[in-house]
């Protein structure tokens, strides 16, 4: 199958599942490649998400699937990354795939029986490692970039929506795949895929930035806004541009706005490597999903 070399267009998703306010901490990065500037990002809207959906509700369930909607139908080709768990230990799997995984919940989570929400989870994934020493709460993927496990107490909610709402939805889509649990070959049949779907984490892609901060920018005091500030200037230097000043004001404004622009950027960097080769010689990743920073 060829590949495209590049994504027309990246998201950048910072997805936020609280009940009610869902669609204002949800921020979503809508970016083009800048052909003429070595395949650069140029950042042409950066909003919330009931602003970019033009939404008048803020509540959860009428934001996720409105934004699964609106990914899940963009023009390709394009990638989407997104701050969230796409999977949880491959244990918890049971003997699904990853696709038939995500197509089961909220229903059910693998091997988990009685889970009915966020908390149910948070307790079933540490019952069912307690009741075996050698199963662990986190992903491999979650080791190698520092990340949290994801059915912990603060992303428990995040990972059961953004699984059981969002990526349930998207992988329903055509030529919509998500490397590398549902490589393109199984997510667009013989074409190109229409749009890639990664997993990013916004603090791991500052650890690998020159001149970024992986912590310290998340709160409003003047260091935290200073630091900010810090990583906008290090993706600029990256290559990201900013179609004008009020959303380059806005990401040093609001950290939730420029983790919205890290995980556009990292999709867009990691596009060709997801879409590339797989070595299958470990499947774990397969069922477990993988962070691209």
């Amino acid at each position: 199958m060829s590949r495209p070399t590049r994504p027309d267009s990246a998201y950048g998703v910072d997805l936020s599942a609280a009940a009610a306010s869902a669609g204002t901490d949800t921020w979503v990065a809508r970016c083009v490649v800048d052909e003429g500037a070595d395949d650069g990002l140029v950042v042409a809207e950066l909003a919330s998400a009931s602003e970019f959906l033009d939404l008048d509700s803020t509540a959860r369930d009428d934001v996720l699937p409105a934004l699964a909607d609106r990914l899940g139908g963009v023009e390709g080709p394009a990638v989407a990354g997104i701050d969230a768990p796409f999977s949880l230990p491959a244990w918890v799997l049971g003997d699904r795939t990853w696709r038939e995984f995500v197509e089961a919940t909220p229903d059910r989570w693998g091997v988990l029986d009685g889970v009915d929400d966020p908390s149910d989870l948070y307790e079933a994934v540490r019952d069912g490692a307690d009741a075996d020493a050698g199963r662990s709460i986190r992903r491999a993927t979650d080791d190698d970039h520092g990340g949290q496990d994801p059915a912990g107490f603060r992303i428990k909610t995040q990972t059961y929506y953004g699984i059981s709402v969002l990526l349930r939805r998207l992988i329903d889509r055509d030529d919509v795949c998500v490397p590398p649990a549902l490589p393109a070959s199984a997510g667009a049949g013989d074409s190109q895929p229409r749009l890639a779907v990664l997993e990013t984490y916004p603090a791991s892609v500052f650890d690998r930035l020159d001149g970024a901060v992986r912590t310290g920018y998340k709160s409003d005091q003047r260091r935290h806004v200073e630091a900010r500030r810090q990583n906008v200037a290090a993706l600029t230097d990256a290559g990201v541009r900013f179609r004008d000043e009020t959303a380059r004001d806005c990401a040093v404004a609001t950290d939730d706005a420029l983790d919205a622009v890290a995980a556009a950027a990292a999709a867009a960097r990691n596009y060709r490597a997801a879409l590339g080769p797989y070595d299958a010689a470990d499947d774990r990743d397969r069922r477990e999903a993988r962070i691209y920073a």
